[in-house]
């Protein structure tokens, strides 16, 4: 194994110069596309490779990511996504069929994956540092403050709230590697990642220096892909839709078929958007607790398709604080009590369709709205906890 070990040690010089074109790990030459020689070769602070659907992004991660561990010997790095089951389905089939069997070690009850040169793979869910309890959030997060970590590798990050990322950026300090990253891939969606690597580029050269972003289109891939593949992902979508999903266009201007606000209003709207003045328990706040009264709305989901919301609003018309995220109902319901808690324990309206029967279980006790429903079986009028959305009510 020594000589095997010097051997990717050279083949690590070769790459860190941006002479490497395609890599063999044993199974045959892998080529890289343009846009993933790109990602592969940067050692700036932050890597985004955001694009389309199939354009390759996740194998250029998995090659970086193996790469840094070969060719820098006792490296360790994370690789994350939202839940560790994902890693466990969606990444490590393709990242074991890359390497051969000889170079690692997989200790499954521990989720680290363990090279012959003592480098080291971290598998982490990082769903235990944004969902759960605030308790299990804590356990999350003090877990994460012990890691000396080299690179993070993030697969979906818009996934993962921005606190969760600026955390992993602390742990970047293990001695002896050549420089420290987290690389990431992306949908071109609209999140926190935006505006933190577009936009802030954009506004700050400095700052821009620091980040490589790199696109990556369905079409660059197209070799890779199976006869007409293309062609069916186009069929019955709109041209906003094929500029996001096919040709990996990162911008605010482009909406799917599904977005409910026109283009314009929501620009209008971030004329007005102010930054939160602080952030508590991964809540964002405008304005503190003052002497009126406040209500909370809360719509709720199962953390898994769509993001839970939570929005307080004062008597005088403004948003005071707010909480937009992937979490449980368990976690959820512990960010309401924090807010109620806060803001004088106002009226809770929780939507209850759904997931929504949950919440209220979780959060029973609290003040919480209650609307008035006739039962026709009865044929009288009875109360329910929690608003009720239906065709008449919207």
């Amino acid at each position: 194994m020594k000589k095997l070990k010097e051997q990717w040690q050279k083949i690590g010089q070769y790459w860190l110069k941006g002479k490497l074109e395609g890599i063999d790990f044993g199974h045959g030459l892998i080529k890289f596309l343009p846009p993933q020689k790109k990602f592969i070769d940067s050692q700036k602070d932050y890597c985004v490779y955001y694009g389309g659907l199939g354009s390759g992004k996740t194998l250029a991660l998995l090659i970086k990511l193996i790469l840094c561990c070969l060719c820098f010997p006792g490296n360790r790095v994370l690789l994350g996504r939202q839940y560790l089951s994902d890693i466990e389905r969606n990444l490590l089939p393709d990242l074991f069929d890359l390497l051969p069997s000889s170079y690692y070690k997989y200790h499954v009850k521990q989720g680290i994956i363990e090279f012959f040169n003592q480098s080291e793979v971290l598998l982490f869910g990082l769903d235990a540092m944004q969902s759960g309890s605030e308790q299990e959030i804590k356990k999350a997060q003090q877990k994460i403050k012990g890691l000396n970590l080299g690179q993070v590798f993030i697969d979906q990050l818009e996934e993962v709230e921005f606190e969760v990322f600026d955390m992993l950026n602390t742990r970047l300090r293990r001695k002896g590697v050549p420089f420290y990253q987290i690389a990431v891939t992306c949908n071109p969606a609209n999140f926190w990642a935006y505006t933190f690597f577009i936009e802030s580029a954009r506004r700050d050269p400095k700052r821009a220096a620091n980040i490589e972003l790199v696109q990556g289109s369905m079409y660059d891939n197209k070799d890779n892909l199976p006869e007409r593949y293309i062609e069916r992902q186009i069929e019955g979508h709109s041209e906003d839709w094929i500029k996001r999903y096919i040709l990996g266009e990162w911008s605010k201007d482009l909406l799917v078929q599904e977005t409910v606000f026109d283009k314009a209003h929501i620009g209008r709207w971030e004329l007005m958007a102010k930054p939160p003045i602080a952030v508590e328990n991964g809540c964002q706040i405008w304005e503190q607790p003052k002497n009126i009264k406040y209500q909370i709305g809360v719509d709720p989901s199962e953390g898994h398709q769509d993001p839970s919301s939570i929005t307080v609003a004062s008597e005088e018309g403004k948003k005071v604080a707010k909480f937009n995220g992937f979490i449980s109902i368990p976690g959820l319901a512990d960010k309401v009590r924090f807010l109620y808690s806060k803001y004088h324990r106002p009226l809770i309206i929780p939507e209850v369709n759904g997931p929504g029967h949950a919440l209220i279980e979780n959060i029973r006790g609290l003040n919480l709205y209650c609307r008035t429903v006739f039962e026709h079986r009865d044929n009288k009028e009875t109360t329910k906890l929690g608003w009720k959305t239906t065709h008449a009510s919207k």
